[in-house]
């Protein structure tokens, strides 16, 4: 912090201490404002903003300790340092015990009190950056953003000692939303809705600059024609940037609290904003990384899924070729079945009883061997080729190779084929699987 943007008040009933801490504090370019009583002090910290006070202990009317109560009401992390004499030792330790930094026996060289300063400040400084600290764990301690807002949202009221905390984010369709905050109700957040270029935040987030509003809103020249809340004090808007542009913007407004936000104060609001962007990239980054592994698992799942087809098609044309060898060794004998009835047939007189029976042989036979030329051509594995085909026929083919199986389940086939179908340019193969299907699902599904 720099030494002009630090607040020093003092108060002492004695017009030479004022006049010496004002002039040399003052010199060291220290902002410095004197009072002459504890009364004068307290009003002086209600509607101003102090980072340091330097109180005498023994003061009329309102003492040091009572000074130190007081001011500690109005501002819990002001620092104070206590002035003594000699003889007051024991009050000045019963004020560090009140939460005193520390205290200076009067009197005093300049050197010691410039020293005493420097530390007291360096201890309020170190107050601020642990509570960045905490925002900085903030960023790394939550990937979820319903979680991650809130947390901001607090450590930000709290470092900047707002009422009024608001994050926006940018949508889709190029306007803020609330997205977390302090002040408002579920309700009323879920109506605020705020275009680019419009209000003070819109503007921002088009600007991409941090702004610092002291007082009411109708009386800054560069928000003209913008109508602000009567009850905001003081404010500061900052935009929420990632290398991809405008993320949303970071509201921070006083109203109960009557100091105005300082230079120090909107440095502090500029590195929040800047934890709050790297944690809105850390949570986006981390629901991409969620979307892809559930990518990852539905593609695992869909691969396994199709393992498992690609296995079973293995079990089936393992079948194919197993049939296919079955149906080769069935050929050849029947074969020899067809011509040795020939024979046969050729040495026996027409229409006798045993004519008969060696026909009634080879009919089935022949039968026989059709059902396995068609259980070859459904087995074997070849490319698809497109033919014309009487789908009558194909359809006949199909019946054939599930007949057995059918009468083995005391089922009984109708067929009823339409005469003078056209004919059709089909994988002959493939609509006789189809049919298959649909025939062998048939017979599953009769009691």
């Amino acid at each position: 912090m720099d030494n002009k943007e630090t607040r020093i008040l003092v108060v002492d009933d004695e017009k030479g201490i004022r006049d010496l801490l004002v002039y040399e504090l003052g010199a060291s370019g220290y902002d410095v404002t004197a009072v002459a009583s504890g009364k004068e002090a307290l009003g002086h910290l209600k509607d101003n903003k102090a980072h340091l006070l330097i109180s005498d202990i023994k003061m009329p009317k309102m003492d040091g300790i009572q000074v130190l109560k007081a001011a500690k009401e109005i501002d819990p992390e002001l620092e104070v340092i206590m002035a003594t004499g000699y003889g007051t030792i024991e009050e000045a330790v019963a004020a560090m015990k009140l939460g005193a930094f520390d205290f200076i026996q009067k009197p005093f060289n300049m050197d010691e009190m410039h020293a005493l300063i420097e530390r007291a400040l360096e201890k309020a400084e170190m107050k601020s950056l642990l509570t960045l600290y905490e925002a900085s764990k903030a960023v790394y301690s939550h990937v979820k953003m319903d979680k991650l807002l809130p947390v901001f949202v607090d450590i930000s009221a709290k470092l900047l000692k707002a009422d009024d905390v608001s994050i926006l984010l940018m949508r889709d369709d190029d306007h803020l939303e609330m997205a977390a905050n302090t002040g408002f109700g579920d309700i009323e957040k879920e109506k605020v809705r705020i275009a680019l270029g419009q209000g003070v935040a819109g503007r921002v987030a088009v600007s991409k600059e941090c702004v610092r509003i002291d007082g009411p809103l109708d009386n800054d020249p560069r928000f003209p024609g913008i109508a602000g809340h009567s009850d905001i004090r003081s404010s500061i808007v900052c935009p929420l940037l990632s290398p991809k542009g405008t993320l949303g913007v970071l509201c921070v407004a006083r109203t109960e609290n009557k100091i105005h936000f300082d230079s120090t104060d909107e440095r502090y609001a500029n590195i929040l904003a800047a934890q709050v962007s790297q944690a809105i990239e850390n949570a986006n980054l981390y629901n991409e990384l969620e979307g892809k592994i559930e990518s990852l698992d539905q593609a695992y799942r869909d691969l396994s899924e199709m393992q498992d087809k690609m296995l079973q098609t293995g079990k089936l044309a393992a079948i194919g070729e197993l049939a296919s060898g079955v149906a080769h060794e069935l050929n050849n004998p029947l074969t020899a079945v067809v011509g040795l009835t020939d024979l046969l047939l050729s040495d026996e007189p027409e229409n006798t009883e045993k004519w008969e029976d060696l026909k009634t042989i080879k009919e089935q036979t022949v039968r026989c061997s059709k059902i396995i030329m068609n259980l070859l051509q459904f087995a074997r594995q070849t490319k698809s080729e497109k033919k014309t085909a009487d789908i009558n026929d194909v359809l006949e083919m199909a019946v054939k190779l599930t007949e057995y199986d059918a009468k083995s389940s005391s089922v009984k086939v109708i067929k009823e084929y339409a005469a003078g179908m056209p004919r059709v340019t089909v994988d002959i193969n493939h609509i006789q699987q189809v049919f298959l299907n649909i025939l062998n699902n048939a017979r599953h599904a009769m009691k």
